[in-house]
């Protein structure tokens, strides 16, 4: 029978900590959060990251931290592009002139 992971995890610079550590990590950072709420970067800098931030990744909650800087977010994918309009006219199906309907 294979051991199946904790919830928790932990990576620090993109390696994956021991999961006893990584609960660690996660007890301290949530003792932390309970005393000072949202301030992460207090607990990054009292632990020795620059950066932590809690993520959730395949059923699992993990801490992302990095000891110097992360590396940089990757660019916002383009915007799909959109056909372009046909100008009204000629084939377009509208409709020049009054419209009719008048009395002849």
């Amino acid at each position: 029978m294979t051991a199946q992971p904790g919830n928790l995890a932990a990576l620090v610079d993109g390696v994956a900590l021991p999961e006893e550590e990584a609960r660690d990590l996660w007890k301290r950072f949530s003792e932390w959060m309970g005393e000072h709420r949202g301030d992460m970067a207090g607990f990054a800098k009292a632990s020795g990251f620059t950066k932590i931030t809690p993520e959730y990744r395949d059923g699992r909650a993990v801490l992302v931290a990095y000891t110097k800087e992360p590396p940089p977010a990757p660019p916002p994918a383009p915007p799909a592009k959109k056909p372009a309009k046909k100008p009204a006219g000629k084939g377009s199906g509208a409709r020049r002139g009054g419209g009719g309907g008048g009395k002849r």
